[in-house]
């Protein structure tokens, strides 16, 4: 398993990539500012670090960044929709979308938004980039990137940071959606996992469990009910009412070239390790 220090030196071409892979809320943008790293279309400096995030190219206000990447055989068209690459997909079943020569260029079942994440980092200024994202789509469009990070909170630390979220308003979080990303990447294990594949310090009881889970509901997100919630706990594997469980990464998602980052309790501490240890200096 590649140690965090050998990240940065990872370059392409000129230009240095990392990948924050992990769930919404699970502090990806919390980490990203802790670091100093600022949203690309904010940064004025192309030699300081920029983060890429995947929702900078979604819904409305995601449209202009879009349609600076689209062809313009299809940007009129593309105002229709949620991402003009794939219109390959919509010419099924129209024969009057417009041909859009960069469509060959998506690849089925990734979020669309990785292709114009792809499309910043290879045509804008920046040298140092961060991929912000829930998945890792990204590695399909940029093959080259050796290196990511997978930023993993406990649950009842994610649970927290989508009710702060939704308290604030900010970019509120369906609970389930969230858990849903959860359940791609990680499952339950009964026996403690060592930290590059999962976390041995937080241990969980499937009544434990359920109480935070049952805590979180609201009538905001009336699909988020106790029938979903005790299908989740099935389906990540917790399934013994006497045994205790910690949370490792899926074998099936689990890379050599991946580093896993448990965020604790007091976020302090695995942001000034990444910080101390891996980012002064650097971030220039």
């Amino acid at each position: 398993m590649i140690k965090l220090k050998d990240i940065l030196l990872e370059a392409i071409g000129e230009k240095i990539a990392i990948l924050f892979d992990g769930t919404s809320s699970a502090g990806k943008s919390y980490t990203a500012k802790q670091l100093k790293v600022v949203p690309f279309h904010r940064a004025t400096n192309p030699n300081q670090w920029v983060v890429i995030d995947s929702d900078d190219f979604k819904d409305e206000e995601g449209e202009q960044r879009r349609l600076k990447y689209d062809h313009p055989n299809i940007r009129d068209w593309a105002k229709k929709v949620d991402a003009g690459i794939m219109s390959g997909m919509y010419r099924k079943d129209d024969e009057d979308v417009p041909e859009n020569p960069y469509e060959h260029e998506y690849v089925d079942g990734t979020d669309p938004s990785a292709w114009y994440m792809a499309q910043e980092f290879k045509k804008g200024p920046w040298k140092k980039v961060i991929f912000d994202d829930i998945s890792n789509d990204i590695l399909k469009y940029v093959p080259n990137i050796k290196h990511k990070l997978l930023i993993h909170s406990p649950i009842y630390i994610m649970l927290s940071n989508i009710k702060s979220r939704n308290d604030l308003g900010d970019q509120p979080r369906n609970p389930k959606n969230v858990l849903d990303q959860y359940l791609e990447k990680y499952e339950a294990t009964t026996s403690r996992p060592g930290n590059d594949i999962g976390d041995p310090t937080t241990d969980i009881t499937k009544k434990g469990m359920k109480t935070d889970l049952m805590d979180a509901r609201s009538e905001t997100y009336p699909d988020y009910d106790e029938e979903y919630i005790d299908r989740f706990i099935d389906n990540i594997g917790i399934t013994n009412d006497n045994a205790t469980y910690w949370i490792k990464v899926k074998d099936t998602y689990l890379s050599d070239d991946q580093v896993l980052v448990n965020v604790d309790d007091d976020r302090k501490v695995y942001i000034n390790k990444i910080k101390d240890e891996y980012f002064n200096n650097k971030n220039d």
